[in-house]
């Protein structure tokens, strides 16, 4: 309104000097022209005023909108670009390449995050989402860098030079070390990995849809390979996805069709007394034959379908139990369902509709990474040992293993790795990790079962090691509930009567 009345003013100040000068006498102002000259100066400044202010609050206008669009092209959480935003400018990246220039795409997916959410709640897992980010931006400040879905990251580097493999394995490699810092969360500090698919352009496909594929066949190997590592695509890998693929829907279909069986093999103890199996699951398919559990297991692991095949495991295990001795059953179950919480729930489901009492299973978990000690996991563990359920750390010594993990995990039996109970006697440190093992196991009451007694000479020097129970193909080969004698399950549980049918039994 002060614009209007200003420019209305301006147009009248014009008009009446244009006619002053128009006088032939060129008489002074009168008091009135004055007067009127007085009021017009301050509705002049105004709009001057006016005009400056509208100036400032358009550049306002102009930052705010670029602001806008800034925030609709980036990720709210990580700052980098959204997938939508990543996506177009990658595709146009691609459309607008030169013959001779080239490009390398990278796919990065945070290992074991949804353990993370698990373990340490969803701001936990913002953390290491931002941490990533962070690391991107830091190690490919020049290239193309976006969030494409809750855990993985998108990278797209453009160069006039040819991208050789070595060099973008180096980039990678300089990533994952940095990754390997951690990311702070707290007090505490969380491990942090994360698996790398690699495509080139041209030589790996021109075009966006090809050059994704690829390298999501890429990350989908380094992710077979163990993850933490980056793997650059090849030809072959078509097909090896294609094969796991169908082995992740011929497995689906087994479990719902009830085609995996398990096998059970004795645990005895020093006087070679049977006090506990140990479940084993066995896949017999129509047309491949018998595939080994390591093959299919680590596909159930990247599939996610290894937690219904835990809990097909321990259903099959109760409905066998009334066939087999008196004695604990263990069940191995991965870390992926120890971090979950409704895991004590879906377990005691199982046994009540079972009439299973959970006093005759033991959970073996395997150690790992993502298995670590801390304080979440360490309370499922209580939990479903307050439920009943005894804890076996199985192949320890393997891997990850730490001697925190046995002050800090709640736990009943350690079974020490095959791999140790070999070389005892032959190897000073392989001597001195066992005895310590088995110390603290006595000081605080708990049992050591040596795992892979193939001979004679690997019972006896697990027995001068000091371990109370025993493992391997020496007493027996894991068999199925059909080929059990009958004969041999009562003398077998006869004689657990004796020495008890508590796997406690092992220290006698």
């Amino acid at each position: 309104m002060a614009i209007i009345v200003g420019l209305v003013i301006l147009l009248l100040l014009l008009d009446y000097f244009g006619s002053f000068l128009r006088h032939d006498d060129h008489a002074l102002f009168s008091v009135a022209d004055m007067t009127l000259v007085a009021m017009a100066v301050p509705l002049v400044v105004v709009f001057a005023i006016s005009i400056l202010s509208l100036q400032s609050k358009i550049l306002t206008l102009k930052k705010k909108h670029r602001l806008v669009l800034q925030q609709f092209e980036l990720d709210a959480l990580t700052g980098v670009r959204n997938r939508e935003t990543f996506l177009a400018e990658a595709q146009k990246a691609l459309r607008a390449r030169a013959p001779r220039n080239y490009a390398a795409l990278l796919l990065v997916d945070i290992d074991h995050f949804k353990q993370v959410n698990d373990t340490h709640g969803h701001p936990a897992g913002d953390e290491v989402l931002m941490f990533c980010a962070k690391q991107l931006r830091l190690h490919f400040s020049e290239a193309l860098v976006g969030r494409l879905g809750g855990d993985e990251f998108g990278v797209l580097i453009e160069h006039t030079d040819p991208i050789t493999a070595a060099y973008v394995h180096g980039l990678c490699r300089r990533l994952i070390d940095a990754l390997g810092q951690g990311a702070g969360f707290g007090p505490t500090r969380l491990s942090v990995s994360a698996s790398i698919g690699i495509a080139l352009a041209p030589s790996h496909g021109k075009s966006w849809s090809s050059l994704f594929a690829n390298a999501d066949m890429a990350l989908y190997a380094s992710k077979k390979r163990g993850r933490a590592c980056s793997t650059i695509f090849e030809e072959d890998m078509m097909s090896d996805v294609r094969n796991e693929r169908a082995l992740v829907r011929e497995l689906r279909a087994a479990i719902l069709l009830k085609h995996l069986n398990v096998a059970y093999q004795p645990i005895v103890n020093g006087k070679g007394e049977v006090v506990a199996y140990e479940a084993l699951l066995r896949w017999h398919h129509a047309l491949r034959g018998v595939i080994p559990p390591d093959v299919f297991i680590p596909v159930a692991e990247r599939s996610s379908l290894i937690a219904e095949i835990g809990y097909y495991v321990l259903r099959q295990v109760c409905i066998d139990m009334p066939k087999l001795p008196p004695v604990r059953i263990n069940v191995n179950l991965s870390a992926n369902q120890i971090a979950s919480p409704d895991l004590l729930d879906r377990m005691l489901e199982i046994l009540d509709e079972t009439g299973t009492d959970p006093q005759r299973i033991v959970i073996e978990i395997t150690e790992s990474a993502s298995l670590a000690a801390d304080e979440t996991n360490a309370g499922y563990l209580k939990a479903l040992q307050g439920s009943g359920f005894q804890i076996a750390l199985d192949d320890f010594g393997m891997g990850y293993s730490e001697f925190n993990q046995l002050r800090a995990l709640p736990f009943d039996v350690i079974k020490i790795d095959k791999s140790y109970i070999r070389a005892l006697g032959t190897d000073v440190v392989t001597d001195v990790f066992v005895n310590a093992v088995v110390e603290i196991a006595r000081r605080s009451g708990k049992l050591v079962v040596a795992e892979g007694i193939e001979t004679e000479d690997d019972r006896l020097r697990a027995i001068a090691a000091g371990c109370h129970g025993f493992q391997g193909y020496f007493f027996g080969k894991p068999t199925f509930i059909e080929n059990f004698d009958p004969g041999q399950d009562t003398s077998i549980a006869s004689g657990l009567a004796s020495s008890g049918t508590s796997i406690a039994a092992m220290a006698g």
